[in-house]
């Protein structure tokens, strides 16, 4: 027989735990018993952390996404507004008044199903600038955490803001 032959029929001795003065195993004794279950201990709580981390990402994609979509109805509040605007005597351009951007955002708000779509929704501010060129829009809404708000009332109150140019084609 050949070296390789014999490295590969030889019995391999394993190192065992505890050897008893004979050479047998002993059974686990209680100074090494409080090992036990460890692995178990560290797995819950990786998992634990793990399950935080998915609810604290979960949570902020929903109130990232529901800020866009307010910000849409913001976009649309600020153009009806923008669109309302009246040519006044003796100005080359029409112009907006604040309290026109705010009725008009304020009935966007509801022709458009913006108020059954967002909780507590209102028109924060509404002012106008560059002379009653530009129409802005300030909304508010208040959105649910996901999976927070099953145990607990976790809410959170976003705001945005949108502008639009009164233009005038020819």
């Amino acid at each position: 027989m050949n070296a390789l032959h014999r490295l590969r029929t030889r019995p391999v001795q394993l190192p065992a735990l505890g050897k008893g003065a004979g050479g047998e195993v002993r059974p686990r004794t209680a100074g090494n018993a409080g090992e036990l279950g460890q692995s178990t201990v560290l797995i819950l709580g990786l998992l634990l952390v793990l399950l935080l981390l998915v609810g604290v990402m979960a949570g902020a994609t929903a109130v990232n996404l529901e800020a866009r979509k307010l910000l849409s109805s913001a976009d649309g509040a600020a153009t009806a507004a923008a669109q309302a605007a009246e040519q006044g005597v003796g100005t080359p351009t029409p112009r907006v008044s604040g309290a026109q951007v705010r009725a008009q955002a304020e009935e966007y708000l509801s022709v458009s199903g913006a108020r059954t779509r967002f909780d507590g929704l209102a028109v924060s501010r509404a002012w106008v600038s560059d002379a009653g060129e530009t129409a802005h829009v300030e909304l508010a809404a208040v959105v649910d955490i996901p999976m927070v708000s099953l145990i607990l009332p976790a809410q959170v109150s976003i705001s945005v803001e949108s502008h639009a140019r009164v233009s005038l084609n020819r």
